[in-house]
């Protein structure tokens, strides 16, 4: 029989994973210690995904899964990841401090997503100064 994790501690692993704890290796599992493994699943429809945590050595294990509905960015932010993104800086999100990812298309297009709040956004990127 596996250890059970508190649900206040899974919220908080959750956050880790997106957050601070995600740049350098994974949470920890507060039962046992040991560095717990993620597993991400993503929907056929590609709208939420799921997460599969697990501890390989007390067993503890719970699943998380993207409940909150996509909502835009509002200006303000768009043009606060550009400019951490122009300077190659790492990008928080202002609502609950995780990770935002970006995905930069061919048109120089960038999409920012916070995979915790599950906000997004896309702004384009300034002209090239070389290229006028």
């Amino acid at each position: 029989m596996s250890a059970r994790i508190a649900s206040q501690d899974r919220d908080e692993i959750i956050r880790d994973y997106f957050g601070p704890a995600g740049a350098e290796e994974n949470p920890r599992c507060p039962i046992c210690g040991e560095v717990l493994r993620f597993d991400t699943l993503y929907q056929d429809d590609g709208s939420k995904f799921q997460i599969r945590v697990s501890c390989p050595d007390c067993q503890a294990n719970f699943s998380w899964e993207q409940s909150q509905q996509q909502q835009p960015w509002k200006s303000l932010h768009l043009q606060y990841f550009l400019e951490r993104y122009l300077t190659n800086d790492r990008i928080r999100c202002p609502l609950d401090d995780c990770y935002v990812i970006y995905t930069e298309f061919s048109d120089r297009v960038l999409e920012f997503r916070c995979p915790y709040c599950n906000h997004r956004g896309k702004a384009q990127l300034p002209a090239r100064p070389d290229s006028a």
